[in-house]
């Protein structure tokens, strides 16, 4: 019995010590707060820094659209192919005049003027077409330099023409060329064929239609000198009369510097034979005129 009270007692005297402030002592020192690591310098360890990943890029796959137009890049355009071998293949009118100049030959004229027309001829107009020996005067051949000798060549009657000559803007003789250039130089070469009658030029630069329509009705012209286009115009506007036009030469053999001829211009190859077609031809089929070719 008395060790039993004994013990209790010990648990009392136990129990009166500060017991809970034991636990804080020993959950203090659990959690004690370590102070930072330093190194030998005192200072404190540089942060780790951390590696910057770039952000992967999304390739995203091209339309078909674009596949196709990669393509058709690629692929060479077989039409603009086709064009540069026709241009190669294609000669220089220096490379095929190979040989001398031959003099002009009537029968050529009305076949290489329907060369590039796109107009369908019926039989008829093609038989209204058709131009014979008759129809013209003895050609150039080549001996006759200018057109001065020429003309008095195939107009040796030309001072009796020119003497009762009095009706305004009716030519007697036309010379039609293929630029305003050739036109000025034939107008100033047949001066010594022309004597004192009276000449224009007829052609569309640096002269207004309506300056030389007031200046064929006002004035008598023995000699016209010029393009078809725009003599072609001055007809139609009945400025120009062709019922006393006894000749009309052709300026045929005569090369530009790009050694065109009057026939190989596609457009004054073009508005020559509308002129004649319309306007000259029937005229010689009447026997009014005759075409001469220089």
């Amino acid at each position: 019995m008395s060790d039993y009270v004994h013990h209790k007692s010990k648990m009392a005297d136990d129990l009166q010590d500060e017991w809970w402030l034991q636990e804080d002592d020993d959950d203090s020192a659990n959690n004690k707060v370590e102070p930072p690591q330093t190194n030998k310098d005192n200072r404190k360890p540089a942060k780790t820094k951390l590696k910057k990943t770039t952000p992967k890029t999304i390739t995203r796959n091209r339309p078909a659209q674009d596949s196709v137009k990669r393509k058709h890049e690629d692929v060479p355009d077989s039409g603009a192919s086709k064009k540069n071998k026709r241009k190669r293949n294609k000669k220089k009118i220096s490379e095929e005049l190979t040989s001398d100049p031959t003099a002009p030959n009537p029968a050529d004229v009305m076949s290489i003027l329907l060369r590039g027309q796109k107009m369908e001829l019926t039989a008829v107009e093609m038989e209204e077409l058709t131009l014979e020996d008759q129809h013209f005067l003895s050609p150039n051949d080549l001996s006759n330099t200018t057109i001065s000798s020429y003309l008095k060549e195939v107009v040796p009657d030309w001072l009796s023409l020119v003497g009762p000559h009095d009706a305004k803007g009716a030519p007697l003789v036309m010379v039609l060329t293929g630029a305003a250039k050739r036109a000025v130089d034939l107008n100033r070469d047949s001066a010594s064929f022309r004597g004192k009658a009276r000449s224009i030029k007829l052609f569309a630069k640096h002269i207004k239609v309506q300056d030389q329509v007031e200046q064929l009705s006002k004035q008598v012209v023995h000699l016209a000198v010029g393009t078809p286009a725009r003599v072609a115009t001055l007809v139609e506007d009945d400025a120009l009369r062709l019922d006393h036009v006894r000749c009309v030469v052709l300026d045929w053999t005569y090369r530009d510097v790009k050694l065109r001829r009057l026939c190989d211009i596609p457009e004054v190859r073009d508005d020559l034979f509308q002129l004649l077609r319309k306007h000259l031809i029937p005229l010689a089929k009447d026997g009014i005129l005759k075409f001469g070719l220089f």
